[in-house]
């Protein structure tokens, strides 16, 4: 399974129009996960999309749900904006918080930075902002095992 992974889009749907069908292009995309700061821009896309999976950001004025918990091909996957994990300090909050749920990975935005590590077994990836044309893929085999990458425009 083939997975787009955004955040921070700002409002900028025509680059997030752009970042998913660049994606698609590469090949079939199972699902979109948006992780906050445009809870609302894949709904104004108006095309027909994959599953999408999100959560608020500290800019999505309104939303309370900013953690989630997602699980596809076999691998739990946790969602969150990052500003309650304090992720501009560091991600040891958010790496302890995916390893108290079990998760496989953890992904988080705020910082507009990509960032991709691995810790204690556990993925912690940052796409970047889609406002920067920045983005991420996850490759999901059908043993959960996952295989990241950062992107850009």
């Amino acid at each position: 399974m083939r997975i787009v992974v955004v955040s921070d889009s700002h409002g900028a749907t025509g680059r997030l129009s752009t970042i998913l069908m660049v994606a698609e292009q590469a090949g079939l995309i199972g699902a979109i996960l948006h992780l906050g700061d445009g809870y609302w821009d894949l709904k104004d896309l108006e095309v027909d999309l994959p599953p999408v999976y999100q959560v608020a950001g500290n800019c999505d004025h309104f939303r309370s749900d900013t953690l989630d918990f997602v699980t596809l091909s076999g691998a739990k996957i946790l969602l969150t904006h990052g500003h309650y994990q304090h992720v501009r300090e560091g991600t040891d909050g958010l790496l302890q918080l995916a390893m108290e749920e079990k998760c496989h990975a953890a992904l988080y935005g705020h910082t507009h930075y990509q960032k991709m590590e691995w810790r204690s077994g556990i993925l912690l990836l940052n796409p970047g902002a889609v406002q920067d044309g920045k983005y991420a893929i996850l490759t999901i085999n059908r043993l959960g095992a996952i295989d990241p990458e950062l992107c850009s425009l």
